[in-house]
């Protein structure tokens, strides 16, 4: 009998164990305890910072990401091996922020207000290193919150799958673009609860004269163009024209109007975005100026960009200088469909437009266009 009862007490023991929660990993914020026996001097309160890490006197700082707090103690008791003889070291949970934990994306904290659902935490997010709303309770009826959403989506975060994490343990994968149009059941929140992000499947390097060089993050049915959109649009300076887009193995060269700009983009696309040329152009043009040559980089755009030619300038003998060398083109050729004199010209070219033998050269400029257009 002794036995049993024994055997039922062990039982009951281990069902109780088992049934308490799992220790759940500190994050920032968190108020900790740190007692090294026998040394009052190292022990005391610390507070784990944004990165999630302690700093304490000898052991320096720990990294205690993820960490629980019989781990956080095993590694402060690491530390001080050098410092102190045979180390005994304990850790507790002094206290805890009411906040809902992000990983991933922006990353960081939220607090947590009475109420809060995963629609709520994300319309708190802030876009683009700006923070957005106030904490909100629901979701619906608020266009702030819908249009934060609406940013998060066309943002790196994939909104399509979410994970909520409780404990330790991963509550599921939810689809916040469903939340967000009430298809959905959105989950409530408690405080300490980690909401984790993941980067949409697709990534696109985009470089050159943009906002943000970077990498963006697109899902496979999202447009091209939106990759330069999360890099943050084009700089004043940048031209619209000569986008490369390495795809592959090979590189094209397309404008920011081009259909292939509203097609899905491909995995590790890359765009480089030119800076616009500056060219000077001078001699006899209506406007003698420098000129930015954004959607067109060519030595017939340059003249035009300055005004056009004046009455008697001599569209046969114009001089491009480039990088130190000198060449001469007749334009009045294009006519003929000799794209040859019409050059792409680059940052720093300069163009001058001589006098000529009193040829009036606007009567035939517009033939010289209509030709231009028509060999394109």
């Amino acid at each position: 009998m002794k036995l049993r009862a024994m055997l039922c007490v062990l039982v009951v023991c281990c069902v109780a164990f088992a049934a308490l929660p799992a220790a759940a990993a500190v994050h920032a914020g968190d108020q900790l305890y740190v007692t090294v026996y026998g040394h009052p001097e190292l022990s005391g309160p610390v507070e784990v910072d944004g990165a999630e890490r302690v700093s304490l006197s000898l052991a320096g700082t720990i990294d205690v990401h993820g960490l629980e707090l019989s781990q956080i103690a095993d590694r402060i008791t690491l530390a001080l091996v050098p410092y102190v003889i045979k180390p005994a070291v304990d850790v507790q949970l002094k206290s805890q922020l009411p906040v809902v934990f992000v990983s991933g994306g922006p990353g960081g904290m939220l607090k947590y207000q009475p109420g809060e659902t995963l629609a709520a935490a994300l319309a708190d997010l802030p876009v683009n290193g700006k923070a957005t709303v106030a904490t909100l309770a629901s979701i619906p009826n608020n266009d702030d919150a819908a249009r934060n959403l609406d940013q998060l989506a066309s943002s790196r975060i994939d909104l399509r799958r979410v994970g909520i994490e409780r404990d330790g343990k991963s509550l599921g994968i939810f689809d916040a673009t469903a939340l967000s149009a009430g298809t959905s059941v959105n989950p409530a929140l408690r405080p300490g609860d980690t909401i984790v992000l993941v980067d949409k499947p697709l990534a696109v390097r985009v470089g050159g004269d943009v906002q943000m060089p970077s990498i963006a993050h697109l899902w496979t049915d999202e447009p091209l163009s939106d990759a330069i959109a999360q890099a943050g649009g084009l700089n004043p300076s940048a031209a619209t024209s000569h986008i490369a887009l390495r795809r592959g193995t090979t590189t094209q060269y397309v404008a920011l109007g081009d259909p292939l700009f509203t097609q899905p983009a491909s995995e590790n696309d890359a765009l480089l975005v030119p800076a616009a040329p500056r060219v000077a152009v001078a001699g006899l043009v209506d406007k003698p100026s420098t000129v930015v040559l954004k959607t067109n980089f060519s030595l017939l755009n340059a003249i035009f960009a300055a005004g056009g030619p004046t009455k008697w300038a001599d569209l046969s003998k114009v001089q491009v200088e480039s990088n130190g060398a000198r060449e001469q083109y007749d334009i009045t050729k294009l006519v003929h469909g000799d794209m040859t004199q019409n050059p792409q010209l680059r940052d720093g070219d300069l163009v001058f437009v001589p006098e000529g033998h009193k040829v009036d050269y606007s009567q035939i400029l517009q033939s010289i266009v209509n030709a231009v257009w028509l060999f394109k």
